[in-house]
């Protein structure tokens, strides 16, 4: 995606060499009182989970992992290895090349015959045999694997004993055409029960998708808030709510489908009521291309915010405050000289329960 996209507040991520730093209005800490707790004892990483999201329906993308342990964890006997997750059909399409200008059936498998493209690294995932798409061999020995099926699955696993501590995988995505086209890379996520995703959209040239995932053997019943500058978000009774993610599959679900109309800046909140899921959100711009938006950190008072580009053109601020008070930030930018304010924008209110967007151009 040729652009900038920089959200936070509230709820805050970064998303595209300048760092910005913004601060709620909120009493000083020191003057709170009281001495800070005790530092918790450290107890050593016995098991680590992670989900990596679908990455590309299209013909053109090709994708490729890399999963990587650190030496140094506890215990003798352990392994880490991702399986593919069954997905979910839910009726709209599974990514923005779906709607038109797809090849048929017979000439998806005359390609395949032609060519022989495929996964290149790691054993192609089976979920009823069992067998891994991809494995660590050992601490400290990084591991890769590539694909370049359109039916890519979403992939889910665990690490234990010496490799659960640092365990970490990249997906990266290269699309070649199409409104997702460009370079799309993430970082395989664990599960949880709460996410917050500034700088979504549900505009008529954007495709955005939140892809929900369930590691574990149980089901995860999943609800979805959107919110805009007015507030949450409805498209009909039952919109987003209670949605079911079987064990061990992926559901993605079109943003556009959760408003009455399209709304260009919006927040999503993902809430698992039962289990957890990993949830990452894939924006499709028809004119600029796509990337993955990486979820927000919680709520702080104060948040720092790394990953302006210097030649950046265009850099758009997403701010969602939850709650029910408004929040009044200072926005300032840390450059090579120090820390500057932007002009007209020195200062922000939100209020609760609403998303405030603005532009700041010419930052660099």
């Amino acid at each position: 995606m040729n652009r900038t996209v920089l959200s936070f507040g509230a709820v805050a991520v970064a998303l595209a060499a300048v760092t910005g730093v913004a601060a709620l209005s909120a009493p000083d800490e020191a003057a709170q009182g009281g001495e800070s707790a005790k530092a918790a004892a450290h107890k050593p990483v016995e098991r680590s989970t992670l989900v990596c999201p679908r990455p590309s329906a299209s013909d053109v993308a090709e994708t490729a992992y890399e999963a990587f342990t650190p030496k140094g964890g506890t215990g003798k006997k352990g392994s880490a290895a991702l399986y593919p997750a069954e997905l979910v059909e839910t009726g709209t399409p599974q990514s923005p090349d779906d709607e038109g200008g797809r090849k048929d059936k017979g000439d998806e498998e005359e390609k395949g015959e032609k060519d022989g493209k495929g996964d290149k690294g790691g054993e192609k995932g089976d979920k009823g045999s069992g067998k891994p798409f991809l494995r660590l061999s050992s601490p400290g020995t990084p591991v890769t694997a590539d694909t370049q099926d359109p039916k890519a699955p979403a992939l889910t696993g665990t690490a234990d004993g010496p490799f659960a501590p640092g365990w970490t995988v990249q997906q990266t995505t290269s699309i070649g055409a199409g409104a997702g086209r460009g370079l799309q890379g993430t970082s395989c996520t664990a599960p949880d029960t709460s996410f917050w995703f500034p700088g979504a959209s549900t505009a008529e040239d954007r495709q955005d998708y939140v892809h929900l995932t369930n590691p574990d053997s149980t089901s995860a019943v999943v609800d979805l808030d959107v919110y805009g500058k007015k507030g949450k978000e409805k498209a009909g009774a039952g919109a987003g709510e209670a949605i079911t993610v079987p064990p061990h599959s992926t559901v993605p679900v079109l943003l556009s489908t959760l408003t009455a109309e399209p709304v260009t800046n919006v927040t999503l909140r993902v809430t698992a009521r039962s289990g957890r899921v990993g949830a990452q959100v894939q924006a499709s711009d028809r004119k600029l291309g796509g990337d993955w938006l990486p979820p927000a950190t919680d709520p702080s008072p104060r948040l720092v915010l790394p990953g302006i580009p210097e030649d950046a053109s265009s850099v758009r601020l997403s701010v969602f405050a939850p709650g029910d008070e408004d929040a009044d930030l200072k926005v300032k930018l840390a450059g090579r000289n120090g820390l500057i304010s932007p002009a007209g924008h020195e200062s922000l209110h939100v209020k609760a329960g609403m998303v405030t967007t603005v532009d700041l151009n010419d930052l660099t």
